[in-house]
Formats: C-alpha cells, structure tokens, sequence
C-alpha cells in the first residue's frame, strides 16, 4: 500500500505523524509533497518519509492519495494527479465544498473517491473523522481508506448528505468548545484564581467530563442531572446558563457552519 499525501499543512503533518506511529498492515511507502519538497519541523525527524514538490511524480504509483491542500488549491492539484496517478487509485478528501460528484468528475472517473471530514484534534490522534459511504468504491479499499484515517483518531462512517451536520458538530466545533474554555476560565479569573490554575481546571474538567460521557452509556441530560442537586450550585448555574441562552447559541452556532458548508458546495 503506497500512500501519497498531498500538502504538508496541519492535517497533512498530523495524518504522516499517524501513519508512522501507526505503521498499518500493508503500508509499503508514504511519500509527501510540498512547495519546497522539505519536510517542515515537524516531521523533520521521520526519515523514512520521501519528499517531492512535484505533485504528479509523487502520484505515479500511489494506491492511495490523501488531498490534504486548501479547497482553492483542489482543480490544479487535481489536474496533477489525474495526469499520472494510475487507474483505480483511491483519493481521499478531507476538504469542504467538494462533493464525491464533483471530485469523479473533475477526474473523469479514473479514481475511487473517499470524502472524509476530521477535526483540528486530528493533529493529536485524537480526532473524529466522519468518513462518508460511497458504494461505487470497492469494499476492500474503502476498509482500506478507514483504515488509513483512523490513525488521526475515531472514525464514524456517515452518509454524504449528512456532512454539512457533521462540520456543525464536529469539524468545527473545537472553536465552540476554545470559546467556552476561554469563558469559563475568565469565570476563574474573576472568582480570584490565577489565569493558569484556572485554565488548567477548565480544560481538565472539559476533559473528565467527555471522557464520562464517552465511557457511560448515560445520556447527556442523566449526566447533567447527576451533578444538580436539590437547590444547589449547580442547578443554579444551569438555570443562569438556560436563562442568558447557551442551548440556543450552540445550536445556532451549529447552523451557522451547517449553512456556510451548504453555501461552499453550491459553489463548486
């Protein structure tokens, strides 16, 4: 299994840290390219990793090509690879805006296509990548192409008509949760903790509290409940949080991302 992936960005480094790490079954070569055909700092260290800035030499034998380059850079890279990649290559694309049709077309159908949405803690191996169905890949290279993007974390399989949900939720959602973190340490700030302590706690208790949902099988209102006491603290704070509108703020931050996505795909 020959990989080439295509920019050397935040998720591209974060997918080639992934691989090597991993080092999946089948993996026979990982080749990357770039403006300069340097590694960047990061992956500076990883030797076993071959470096080109010709995008169309990188692709000649490549079984499978990850897109990782901006959306505004996707025609001429894709003009790259459908001058040399071979037939029946997968391309996986982790981008916005360009749907499984548009990507066969642009290629003339020569290639399997994967679309695939991850989040920034990609970068960390702790991601979530929804990768999207697409039955004209055969069976074999689409577990293939899972397996190739989970090294960047969890994997979910969707349908594409559900990835503008998905950037709401997920591939944006980081940012949602930077801003709570950045408020609720402020909250520390202001209580008379020490700006450090009180993102060290923040982030720590942001933490636990995902980790216990992930590991309960309890919903997130049964995990809400089971800190709310009878006229306590905390129920009290819910109230303040119901009252100045944080459900409504999330879920329209949600759509806001949800539509934007949507506005991007017509555009193509």
């Amino acid at each position: 299994m020959k990989i080439t992936i295509i920019g050397s960005g935040k998720m591209g480094c974060a997918m080639a840290l992934g691989l090597m790490r991993a080092q999946p079954a089948g993996l026979e070569g990982l080749t990357m390219t770039n403006r300069t055909g340097n590694p960047p700092a990061t992956l500076k260290d990883l030797t076993d990793i071959r470096w080109t800035k010709d995008n169309r030499e990188a692709c000649r034998n490549a079984d499978f090509i990850v897109l990782a380059v901006l959306p505004q850079q996707y025609e001429e890279v894709l003009s790259d690879v459908s001058a040399a990649a071979p037939d029946g290559a997968c391309l996986l694309s982790i981008a916005p805006g360009y749907s499984v049709e548009r990507l066969t077309s642009l290629t003339g159908g020569r290639f399997s296509v994967v679309r695939a949405m991850p989040n920034t803690p990609a970068m960390i191996g702790r991601g979530m990548i929804a990768v999207c169905e697409n039955p004209a890949v055969p069976s074999r290279q689409f577990e293939e192409a899972v397996s190739i993007l989970s090294v960047l974390g969890q994997t979910e399989i969707i349908q594409e008509s559900q990835l503008n949900a998905v950037i709401g939720i997920s591939g944006s959602a980081p940012a949602y949760l930077f801003v709570f973190l950045d408020a609720l340490a402020d909250a520390g700030v202001l209580g008379g903790l020490h700006r450090k302590q009180a993102v060290r706690m923040a982030v720590q208790t942001m933490l636990g509290a995902a980790e216990l949902a992930k590991e309960t099988a309890l919903s997130p209102a049964e995990l809400r409940d089971m800190v709310c006491s009878p006229a306590g603290t905390t129920i009290e704070a819910v109230a303040a949080l119901e009252k100045n509108g944080l459900r409504s703020a999330v879920i329209e931050a949600a759509r806001a991302a949800m539509e934007k996505a949507d506005r991007m795909g017509k555009k193509r």
